[in-house]
This record gives structure tokens, C-alpha cells and sequence, in this order.
């Protein structure tokens, strides 16, 4: 009886100590243990995507101001809709010279409409930017994806500028002479002078290098990078006089007039068009020069103005179109392009759209698109010799 006594005071001790004990401290998580900040930062980005997206659904619209056409806009509203329930309104303005233009008009009318531009790098950086139109976009940028370095060609995010206004989203390899198969032979043309060989006298279609678009970017590629103004000069001015070139302001129909035939080389053509025609079966190829090509982002580049009237959606547009998901609307499939992006996919694209091995590239600078613009009135001089 003594013991049994006894037994049920040591239970009853031991309750009372167990039940006064403080439970154990959990093990840290992995978003608190020392050298696991990646997850602590993952939780940020994700907070603020999330705020970000709720905003941009009670905004409901994007506005953007481009050169870009239906094979881009129409898949792309109708994704980014479907993904996010807020609507994209394109406005194609033509010409880049026609932005500067119009978003200044609609500043003095008190207008605040526009809340993202897509245009070519030469429009966004010596029009735009001087005009005081570009805003930063660095701060909208919120995804991982976009923003790893690694998934973007030469591991750098694309950035054409260095005050970084303006990102750069196509990969085009320039080769700005185009030929018609069928009256051509391949490996006739191998430099630019071989246009100035007799047997392509009135038989050369070329665009207007005194507008932006390919046309400057060869002459100032010429002038700039390969050769110097006074050598780019006299081959311009030998083409158009001596060579009898065709010069037209339409980039588009050099394609096109050489896929039919009316002319044997087109020189400096639409870059968009020359892809289009390409991957339709028209009788063109486009030549490889040993003097190497360049890489430029064409028409897309991508900026935004410094102040949006719907700055929540803008920077949700501005991310998925940065995504690999957007890269493929927008490159390969829109505009008939390689992307910056690595992870993007080319398959079932010409060759001659991907830069080759071993063969020479230049890669663009803001200094040469700068340089683009001064040449532009010296193109023009040139272009009215030749119809005097």
C-alpha cells in the first residue's frame, strides 16, 4: 500500500514538470536559416508581382505606340488577355519618325495616353530619348526569368543603351543583300563592291538610307564600323549614279520586287519582310559578305515613357513580354526572328536568319546608332545627285 503510495506521487510530480516545461523551439525554416536569402528574395518578388498584378487588373489596359504589325499584336493581345484578363491596344503610328510628333502633340493637349513604346533602337535612342519621351524601365522588371542574365544572349540582360531606357528583344543578323535565285548565282556576291559589278547596272532596288530602318544602319554600319564616311559616300553615290539603283522610301517592296524578279538584288531591305518572304518559298536568298554583319534588334526594341497612365499593367506587359512565353509570340512566330532570348526556340528557321560558325559579327553599339542619325543628311545629299 506504501509503495503504491508512493508510485502515484512520482506521477503526479512528473505531470506537473511536463506540463511546465516549454515545448522546443522548431528547427529554423529554409527562408530563415542563415545562407538561404534566395528564398527570402524569391518571397519578395513574389509579394510584389502579386500586388503589381492586382493593380493591373483594375487598370484593365495597356497602350503602346509601335511599328509592329498583326502577325505580332494580334496573337500577343490575345495571350496576354487570355493569361492575365487585361486588354493590349496597339496603335501602329507608321514611320518612327511620326512618334516624336505625336506623343508631343498629345503632351500639349494635356493628353497622358501612351504607356509603352515598341520601335527599332535607332527611333527609341536618337529620336525618342533626345525628345525627353523614354522613362526608366529597370524597375519594372520583376521575374526571375526576366531578369537572369544567363537566359539572355552573350549572358548580359539587353540593355541597348547605358542609361538603360531601351531593351533590346530581337536577335537579327544583318545581311543587307538580298537576291533573287533565279537570276543570281550563289557565291557571285560576296562583298558589297560586287554590286558595283557592270552586269547589276538598273538591275538594283535599295531602300532610302536617308530615313531610319535598315537603310541607315547599312550606310552607317559602312561608315562607322567597316569602312569611313568618305569610302561609304562614294559607294553610295556610285550606286545610285553609276549603278542606276532604284530608291524607294516603301523598305518593303525591295523584297518584294526582287522575289518577283523586277529587280536582281535588292540592297537594305525591310528585315521583317525579308523572313516573311523567305519562309513563304519566293525565290530569294540573302548574301553572305566577308566583310561580316552585324546583329541589331530591327524593330524590337522596347521602351516606356516617364509616366504611364497605367504604370501597374504596363510593368505586368512589360515582364510577360520578356518571358520565354512572350519571346515566342513576339520572335520566331511574330516577327519571323531569332530572340535574345537563349531559351527561345528556331526551329524550322532559315539558317541564314542565325548567325553561322565562324562567320565574322559585329555587335551594336548606342555610339553607331548615334552616329546613324548624323549621317542621314548626307544620304540625303546623295540621293538628290542622282536626280538632278
Amino acid at each position: 500500500m506504501k509503495t503504491a503510495y508512493v508510485l502515484a506521487i512520482i506521477l503526479i510530480v512528473s505531470s506537473f514538470v511536463l506540463a511546465c516545461t516549454p515545448p522546443a523551439a522548431p528547427a529554423p525554416s529554409s527562408e530563415t536559416r542563415p545562407g538561404t536569402e534566395k528564398a527570402v528574395s524569391k518571397a519578395a518578388w513574389e509579394q510584389k508581382w502579386e500586388a503589381t498584378l492586382a493593380e493591373a487588373r483594375r487598370e484593365g489596359i495597356v497602350r503602346i505606340y509601335t511599328l509592329w504589325g498583326p502577325a505580332v499584336t494580334v496573337p500577343a493581345s490575345k495571350a496576354f488577355r487570355d493569361k492575365y484578363g487585361i486588354d493590349l491596344e496597339f496603335a501602329n503610328v507608321g514611320r518612327g519618325s511620326a512618334l516624336v510628333p505625336k506623343v508631343e502633340a498629345e503632351t500639349r493637349a494635356g493628353l497622358n495616353i501612351v504607356d509603352a513604346y515598341g520601335f527599332g533602337a535607332t527611333t527609341l535612342i536618337t529620336t525618342a530619348k533626345p525628345a525627353g519621351l523614354l522613362g526608366p524601365i529597370e524597375p519594372m522588371l520583376i521575374l526571375p526569368e526576366v531578369l537572369d542574365a544567363k537566359q539572355w544572349t552573350g549572358d548580359r540582360f539587353p540593355f541597348v543603351d547605358k542609361d538603360k531606357n531601351v531593351i533590346g528583344m530581337l536577335l537579327v543578323i544583318q545581311r543587307f543583300i538580298v537576291y533573287n535565285t533565279d537570276l543570281v548565282k550563289p557565291g557571285e556576291i560576296t562583298t558589297y563592291e560586287d554590286l558595283l559589278k557592270p552586269q547589276y547596272k538598273g538591275k538594283i532596288a535599295m531602300g532610302d538610307p536617308s530615313l531610319t530602318g535598315s537603310p541607315n544602319a547599312l550606310f552607317g554600319h559602312l561608315a562607322l564600323t567597316l569602312w569611313n564616311q568618305q569610302k561609304a559616300s562614294d559607294f553610295l553615290r556610285r550606286l545610285v549614279i553609276d549603278q542606276e539603283a532604284v530608291v524607294t522610301q516603301e523598305h518593303r517592296m525591295v523584297t518584294e520586287w526582287v522575289a518577283r524578279g523586277k529587280y536582281t538584288v535588292g540592297l537594305a531591305a525591310e528585315t521583317a519582310s525579308q523572313a516573311e518572304f523567305m519562309k513563304l518559298g519566293a525565290p530569294i536568298t540573302l548574301a553572305q559578305q566577308k566583310e561580316g554583319h552585324f546583329i541589331d534588334v530591327a524593330g524590337g526594341g522596347l521602351s516606356v515613357p516617364k509616366k504611364s497612365p497605367h504604370p501597374n499593367a504596363t510593368a505586368v506587359f512589360v515582364n510577360w513580354l520578356l518571358t520565354k512565353e512572350g519571346q515566342t509570340l513576339f520572335a520566331p512566330q511574330g516577327y519571323g526572328f531569332p530572340s535574345l532570348r537563349k531559351d527561345v526556340p528556331t526551329e524550322g528557321m532559315p539558317p541564314l536568319l542565325l548567325p553561322q560558325p565562324g562567320e565574322k559579327i559585329f555587335t551594336l553599339a548606342e555610339e553607331e546608332i548615334i552616329g546613324r542619325g548624323q549621317l542621314i543628311e548626307v544620304a540625303r545629299k546623295i540621293i538628290a545627285e542622282s536626280r538632278r
